[in-house]
């Protein structure tokens, strides 16, 4: 009998791989609309992808640096210092991202809009010139490159980026949301972090990976990260549900309902906050806290007599899945490809 050709069962992993991914996104697509919870979910998940990229930058920012408007529009604070926050959740074409190098590069954030001032560019480390021509050049190198899927193609994108990194700073970052928009950006399931925030699961491997260990990786994080997205959602749904049961036997709940749904979209609010957003007073605004609290349905995270804030009893952890379809430890083969 002969042995099977081990080419033949990496193509057939990798299939099998990427049908998982693409589903995911699917699923993902399909809850985003959905879903009861959608609102607040939408607003979570861009958080966790916004974070999963300041790691990646070593920038970490932390839940109490985000503020929500009314509209549901995320930013964080002056003291964020991370690349090309402002890509993420922001559109592009695709056929800009292949053809429009300065739109590529205004998009990311190193060019300012137009009609804005130009001082307010964040500095890239080279000059603009160079940075037009280093990225004329990788449009150059991926319209050489041979058709794919899409998701496979990002990849390709995300490499090519990383070698020619023609903004000289934050390329990293740069490359991934690039990878992000080309692949699981066509679904509505990425903000820009998605595979980001499936590869800060994958320790630092990927960073070193080419061929088939990318692709692997690659679709892996795309899997990893929508199934976070996804466990989040019955998370919130399943916290939504035992709230409204609080809500219905309380006899008079007064809007205890609003400062709940409130809670649901912010990762920290406060009586101030809750007063502001419902128009309430600021004893109001303590007392349906305190409520909140007493019933189990918020808890108070800054230990404090005063200026308390308050978050959901809803662990935000990303949950790591296993991973379904058996990708092979590279780690492992590397230390024994010397093996005599």
């Amino acid at each position: 009998m002969q042995p099977a050709d081990p080419r033949f069962d990496r193509r057939n992993r990798l299939i099998l791989a990427y049908a998982e991914a693409q589903g995911a996104l699917e699923r993902l697509e399909e809850r985003r609309r959905l879903s009861p919870v959608r609102y607040p979910w939408r607003i979570r998940t861009l958080i966790a992808e916004r974070q999963a990229l300041a790691r990646i930058d070593n920038s970490p920012v932390n839940d109490q640096d985000f503020t929500i408007d009314g509209r549901g529009a995320v930013s964080t604070s002056a003291f964020d210092l991370s690349h090309w926050r402002q890509a993420v959740g922001a559109p592009i074409t695709l056929d800009a991202l292949l053809n429009d190098g300065l739109a590529v590069l205004r998009w990311l954030g190193v060019v300012p809009p137009i009609g804005t001032d130009p001082a307010s560019a964040l500095q890239s480390g080279r000059d603009m010139a160079d940075i037009l021509l280093a990225v004329a050049a990788w449009q150059r190198d991926v319209a050489a490159l041979p058709p794919s899927p899409p998701l496979l193609h990002g990849a390709q994108l995300f490499q090519l980026w990383r070698r020619h990194a023609p903004i000289g700073q934050g390329d990293l970052v740069a490359s991934l949301l690039i990878g992000d928009r080309w692949g699981p950006g066509r679904w509505t399931g990425s903000a820009g972090g998605l595979i980001a925030l499936g590869l800060n699961s994958a320790g630092t491997a990927w960073k070193r990976a080419t061929g088939d260990r990318l692709d692997w990786l690659w679709l892996d994080a795309i899997s990893i990260g929508a199934r976070t997205h996804l466990d989040l959602e019955t998370r919130l749904r399943a916290y939504a549900w035992r709230a409204a049961q609080h809500v219905e036997r309380r006899r008079r709940p007064g809007r205890l309902k609003d400062v709940l749904r409130l809670a649901m979209a912010h990762p920290r609010i406060s009586s101030g906050s809750v007063a502001k957003a419902l128009g309430l007073t600021s004893a109001g605004a303590i007392k349906l806290l305190t409520i909140a609290v007493d019933e189990g349905l918020l808890i108070e995270q800054s230990g404090q007599a005063s200026y308390r804030s308050y978050a959901l009893p809803v662990s935000m952890t990303p949950f790591v899945p296993q991973r379904p379809h058996g990708r092979p430890d590279w780690l492992m083969d590397d230390f024994w490809s010397d093996e005599p």
